[in-house]
C-alpha cells in the first residue's frame, strides 16, 4: 500500500477529527487545499476501521454528491489499493457492513423548509462538501443526527467535517470570523487551507488560479480571502447584517409602527413586523393566508402593539387596496411612485437605500427566530444597486424578479423591512442660493 497522501493542514484536521472534544471541523478557505481528498480519505478510514457504521456525504444536490464525491473517492481508493467496497444507488457500501450515504442538501423552502427529510436518519458522523452552497439549516439538522449509530459501541464522538471555499454566509459568521478574532471555541474548529499548503496540487492548477484575470476568483480561491467584497453593488455590509440581531444598544423606544408584506394562498409569505422605534419584532409569519385572515391578523397585531392606522404600511399590489377598505386609514405602499428625494428612481429604491444606511450604521435591531434570522440574512444579500457603474442614472435597486431568481423565492422579509422605511425618509432640505449684493 502507498504511503499516506496527507499535507500538513490535513494532518491538523485529523488531529481534530480524532480528538474527543471537537465535533464540527471547517476545513478550507481556498481552492486546491485538498478538501475533497481529506473528506473521502477520512470517511474511507472510518468505514474500514469501524465495521457496520453509517456516514453521510452531502452537497447542495444529489447529482453533485454522487458524481463529484464518487470521482475523488475512486482516486483515494486507487492510491491506497483499497477494493473492499462497491457503489450503490444510495452511496458506497463496504464489505464489512459500513456505508456512506450520499445526501441531497438542497433547500426546498416550500415542500421541506425544515429539512424534515433528514430528521429520521441516524449517522455515526459525516461530511458536508462545498458547504458554501448549503443552507445553514441543513447543518443545524445534521448536527442532531450524528453520534446515533454505533458511536457508543466504538466509543467515538459524532463529528461533521465541513469543507468549503470562502463564502460570506453562516461559514463566515460561525467559523471564520470567530477563528480570525481568536474567539472560536470547542466543539468548533477552523483550518485555513490554501493551495500553497498542498504539495500534491499540480503546477497547472496552481498557475490557473494565480494567473486568472478574474479578481474575485483569484482573491477567494488563490489567496483564500474571506473578506474580499466580490459585489460592489451590494448595499449592506455583511457584518452589519449579522449584527442586526444583536444590536442591543438599539432600544425599543418611541412611537409604534408596523409594516406588512401580504400574500394570499399560493403567493409567497405573509410577513408583518411591529416596530418600536428602530427595533422590529416579527409578529406574523405565515406561508399563505386567506384575505379575511390577513385582515384579522393585522387588526389584532395593531391593537396588541398599539400601532395607529396612520403608522401601518402594507404593499399595494391589490391586497393592500383591499385591506385599506377594511382597515381604513392604513398606508398603502406604492413602490413605483415618486420618491421624496429626486436622486432615486422611485420610492421603493429610496426606502431600500435608507434601510441599508440604518443597517450599516448599526441603528436597527430585529427580534425573530433563528430560522427567520437566516432567511433575513439571505434576503438582504440580494439588496443590490442597479446600474452601479452609471454615474448619470438615478439610484435604484435590482428588480424583484432578479431577486427571486437568485433566492428561489420572493424576498418577503426584505420587502417588509423596506416598506417600514417610508416612515423614516425625509426630504433633503436645500439651502437657498445666496444673492449677490451690489458693490
Amino acid at each position: 500500500m502507498e504511503q499516506a497522501k496527507v499535507n500538513i493542514k490535513q494532518r491538523l484536521a485529523y488531529n481534530y477529527l480524532r480528538d474527543d472534544v471537537t465535533k464540527f471541523i471547517c476545513y478550507g478557505g481556498a481552492g486546491g487545499g485538498g478538501k475533497s481528498w481529506l473528506g473521502c480519505e477520512w470517511l474511507m478510514q472510518c468505514c474500514y476501521y469501524l465495521p457496520g457504521t453509517r456516514w453521510f456525504a452531502g452537497r447542495n444536490n444529489l447529482k453533485d454528491s454522487r458524481q463529484s464525491i464518487s470521482v475523488t473517492f475512486e482516486k483515494v481508493a486507487k492510491w491506497y489499493g483499497f477494493a473492499g467496497y462497491k457503489h450503490t444507488t444510495e452511496g458506497v457500501r463496504f464489505d464489512n457492513g459500513s456505508e456512506i450515504i450520499f445526501l441531497d442538501l438542497t433547500y426546498y423552502p416550500v415542500k421541506d423548509p425544515m429539512y424534515e427529510r433528514l430528521g429520521s436518519k441516524e449517522y455515526t458522523g459525516g461530511w458536508i462538501e462545498e458547504a458554501g452552497q448549503v443552507h445553514f439549516l441543513a447543518f443545524e439538522v445534521l448536527k442532531t443526527r450524528i453520534g446515533r449509530h454505533l458511536n457508543d459501541v466504538y466509543h467515538v464522538p459524532g463529528k461533521i467535517l465541513i469543507t468549503c471555499n470562502p463564502k460570506k454566509n453562516w461559514l463566515y459568521r460561525d467559523f471564520y470570523k470567530p477563528w480570525k478574532e481568536g474567539k472560536l471555541r470547542e466543539p468548533y474548529a477552523f483550518i485555513q487551507a490554501l493551495v500553497q499548503d498542498n504539495p500534491f496540487a499540480t503546477d497547472d492548477y496552481i498557475d490557473s488560479l494565480r494567473n486568472t484575470n478574474d479578481r474575485v476568483t483569484k482573491e477567494r480561491l488563490y489567496f483564500g480571502n474571506w473578506e474580499y467584497e466580490n459585489d460592489p453593488s451590494a448595499l449592506c455590509d455583511y457584518d452589519a447584517v449579522c449584527d442586526l440581531f444583536t444590536n442591543e444598544h438599539v432600544k425599543p423606544a418611541g412611537e409604534s409602527s408596523g409594516s406588512a408584506d401580504l400574500a394570499m394562498k399560493g403567493r409567497d409569505r405573509f410577513v408583518a413586523g411591529h416596530w418600536k422605534g428602530n427595533v422590529c419584532f416579527i409578529k406574523i409569519d405565515q406561508e399563505y393566508s386567506e384575505g379575511k385572515v390577513i385582515e384579522t391578523e393585522l387588526r389584532k397585531m395593531m391593537i396588541e402593539c398599539s400601532i395607529p392606522r396612520s403608522r401601518m404600511v402594507a404593499d399595494s399590489d391589490g391586497l393592500g387596496a383591499y385591506l385599506e377598505s377594511y382597515l381604513n386609514g392604513i398606508k398603502e405602499f406604492h413602490g413605483g411612485s415618486r420618491p421624496v428625494n429626486p436622486e432615486f428612481d422611485n420610492l421603493k429604491s429610496e426606502c431600500a437605500f435608507k434601510l441599508a444606511e440604518l443597517i450599516n450604521n448599526r441603528l436597527i435591531r430585529i427580534v425573530c427566530t433563528e430560522l427567520q434570522k437566516e432567511r433575513i440574512i439571505e434576503e438582504l444579500s440580494v439588496l443590490k444597486q442597479a446600474h452601479v457603474d452609471a454615474d448619470t442614472r438615478k439610484k435604484g435597486i435590482i428588480s424583484k424578479d432578479k431577486m427571486k431568481e437568485t433566492l428561489g423565492h420572493s424576498p418577503d422579509y426584505l420587502d417588509m423591512l423596506i416598506m417600514a422605511m417610508v416612515f423614516r425618509i425625509k426630504p433633503v432640505l436645500k439651502r437657498p442660493k445666496a444673492k449677490l449684493g451690489k458693490i
